[in-house]
């Protein structure tokens, strides 16, 4: 979820590694109390906020939660330190500093990394002590690898910073960027193999301003902009069929081997010694083999060369055709391919197994596929499907429309050459289906016998190779999803259940997945997330099953299951809502007694109310910070069938939250807060 990265870091953490007696009791008994409290039907007082932490009086043991003793973490500045001293009455210091220590024992803290300049390895001091009790210990953590310092006198080139590398297929005429750090104010050039050079200019420094406080609320001032030299060089080669090792057309496979060698433009292509990760090339380091692209940086009469690391392809106008296809998951079904505007960046498009398309580039894993002659997209490398044909219509012709009235949807067939890329808006009611690379000949549109649900539906053609079908509806939809075959897109646009506004719940599937494992966050006393999670969704099953609803469960006990099992499960019992229950932690560098509280996420537009029902009651029950509800792709809340959410009621590393969540009346204030969501939902979605 939001915070994967620092829950990830815990995953070997849900098996406890007790350091007391009164973690591991503490522990067991939370389970107990959650998955035997199912059947209590008694309604708890009104909660405003965390219900006081219990005392605790064990001896006094240190336990370090997080960072744990030798990770890795990413703050140089300052970071948070979480866990346990086994009482609440004991005194803690950490490097000097003053700790405090909740009734249970419970600590967390927010102090500066204890390492110089260029140390990759940060000393914790860590002194607990009560009467004539005390435990010292040494917290060993790792730190990332400062860049190495280059020298302003001397010509030398970072070879670890240097970008791009591996593999990549473009266009003639695209522009590939060039990135490096290299001896500050040096000329630096990139020369290509017919003598053809490409001026690098140095760029500022960056900020340090980290993406993560953007997105839980606390935006910190952005450094200002060094004016010495920063030793970042920046350019773009603009590549021609001439460049490049090979030309990747249609009638070559869309996989290639990689060539024998990890450098372009070579010729002969031999492979010089690879540098350590590390290290600095300069004029003494390996040799450059003739014929290769290099980065040259000049400083006075020193010179250094070293090897573009990039095998660069240039593809032609015809480039392979592909069928994109997903990986199935529960109970073999079929999955969806995620399309993203670059390499890395966040979800746009899910399609279909089936959607077929056009390679026009590479980045290592990510391959370019076209759209239509304004869009292209980039999906995974291991959901492509070479096809035999090595060609498709230019733009491919769409036909007939029917409407087919259905129990529970309605069915939109559009007829077409071959399943092209889409992609579906919801805007209150209407829907659109978008039909990349397409040209309209649709002289039917067949409604076929009357359907309330649908109002009108008409097609325009936006551009001359992007076809949009609207659909307007006497309700909005509850969701939809695409059917890929052969010759036809099918859009099945799923109808309102039937609501009665007096037990709005009643008679709806309403599916609980109590987030992780695998995963999740610990909390100072070792609680487990998943178990937390598992609380909750075990009482909150209980409260939805008292208004009538079924409940579908993803999980019952412990046992992992996989993200893409849960929707797939959901999906496959027609649950009318999922409610996905987690619990937040933060990434590394954000202060977490500034930023913490609930939050809810969707990511479907028709899922948007849903989150914000959810949130509003969450913060009435739980009387915890505000930390909105937004939109994110989480794999979660991104089913289109269903509206769906993802639920962050409580932080797990906040030492007042997690002895929230052992409490048995805490766990149900956010049980209540979710049916209570859920309610205000459903009833404002009766039409």
């Amino acid at each position: 979820h939001l915070s994967s990265a620092a829950h990830m870091r815990n995953v070997d953490e849900r098996t406890p590694r007790t350091s007391s007696r009164t973690a591991a009791f503490l522990a067991a008994a939370f389970l107990a109390a959650a998955l035997l409290a199912n059947g209590c039907a008694t309604r708890p007082a009104e909660v405003a906020g965390p219900p006081p932490v219990p005392e605790v009086a064990g001896s006094v043991a240190i336990d370090v939660v997080y960072p744990r003793a030798g990770s890795l973490i990413t703050a140089r500045d300052s970071n948070f330190i979480f866990g346990s001293v086994g009482n609440g009455n004991a005194l803690l210091t950490i490097n000097g500093y003053g700790v405090p220590v909740q009734p249970n024992g419970a600590f967390i803290a927010w102090l500066p990394v204890p390492a110089s300049a260029g140390e990759t390895v940060a000393r914790y001091e860590i002194v607990a002590s009560l009467g004539d009790q005390e435990r010292r210990a040494v917290h060993m953590v790792r730190l990332p690898r400062a860049p190495a310092l280059l020298s302003a006198d001397s010509a030398e080139i970072d070879a670890a910073g240097l970008s791009p590398r591996g593999l990549w297929w473009v266009r003639a005429g695209e522009f590939v960027p060039i990135r490096l750090r290299a001896s500050p104010g040096a000329r630096v050039r990139l020369l290509l193999p017919d003598g053809e050079s490409v001026p690098l200019v140095e760029v500022p420094a960056e900020g340090s301003s980290a993406s993560a406080n953007w997105i839980f609320g606390r935006i910190p001032q952005a450094d200002a902009i060094s004016a010495t030299a920063s030793g970042i060089y920046e350019g773009a080669l603009v590549t021609r069929e001439s460049l490049g090792l090979g030309r990747l057309s249609s009638d070559m496979p869309p996989v290639p081997a990689t060539p024998a060698s990890a450098y372009p433009y070579c010729s002969p292509r031999v492979i010089p010694d690879e540098p350590a990760a590390d290290s600095v090339s300069q004029e003494s380091g390996p040799a450059v083999p003739e014929g290769c692209a290099v980065v040259e940086a000049v400083v006075a009469a020193d010179t250094a060369r070293f090897p573009l690391p990039l095998d660069l392809w240039v593809v032609s106008e015809g480039g392979p055709v592909v069928a994109l296809q997903g990986r199935p998951s529960y109970a073999g079904q079929r999955g969806y391919v995620v399309g993203r505007a670059a390499p890395g960046a966040t979800t746009l498009w899910m399609w279909a197994d089936g959607v077929m398309a056009r390679v026009t580039g590479r980045r290592n894993n990510s391959v370019r596929v076209l759209l239509d002659q304004q869009t292209e997209a980039w999906v995974s490398l291991d959901e492509l499907v070479r096809q035999r044909r090595a060609s498709l219509p230019a733009v491919a012709r769409v036909g007939t429309v029917r409407f087919d009235g259905r129990p529970g949807h309605l069915a939109v067939r559009v007829s077409v050459d071959h399943p092209v890329p889409y992609l579906v808006r919801v805007d209150g009611r209407r829907v659109t289906l978008v039909l990349y690379g397409a040209y309209s000949n649709t002289d039917w549109l067949r409604y076929g016998p009357e359907d309330p649900f649908l109002r009108a539906a008409w097609w325009e053609q936006v551009s001359s190779d992007r076809y949009e079908l609207h659909i307007d509806l006497a309700a909005r939809p509850w969701g939809y999803r695409v059917n890929a075959e052969r010759g036809a897109l099918e859009l099945d646009v799923r109808r309102p259940p039937s609501i009665d506004p007096e037990r709005p719940l009643s008679g709806l599937a309403i599916a609980v997945d109590p987030g992780h494992p695998p995963g999740g966050a610990t909390g100072p006393t070792r609680l487990a997330e998943a178990d937390a999670n598992l609380g909750v969704a075990y009482r909150l099953r209980r409260l939805l099953e008292q208004e009538g609803a079924k409940v579908i469960m993803t999980r019952t006990d412990r046992n992992s299951v996989r993200v893409y099992d849960r929707t797939s499960y959901a999906d496959l019992m027609d649950a009318d809502i999922l409610i996905s229950i987690h619990n937040n932690a933060l990434p590394d560098g954000v202060n977490p007694l500034e930023s913490h509280g609930t939050s809810v996420y969707y990511f479907q537009p028709h899922a948007l109310d849903l989150a914000r029902a959810l949130q509003r009651n969450l913060l009435d029950s739980m009387g915890l910070p505000d930390l909105g509800f937004g939109r994110s792709s989480l794999a979660l809340a991104r089913p289109s069938w269903l509206p769906a959410a993802l639920t962050e009621g409580a932080f797990m590393m906040i030492p007042e939250q997690e002895a929230g969540l052992r409490d048995p009346v805490y766990l149900e204030a956010y049980a209540r807060g979710v049916v209570d969501g859920l309610r205000e939902f459903v009833r404002g979605r009766a039409e």
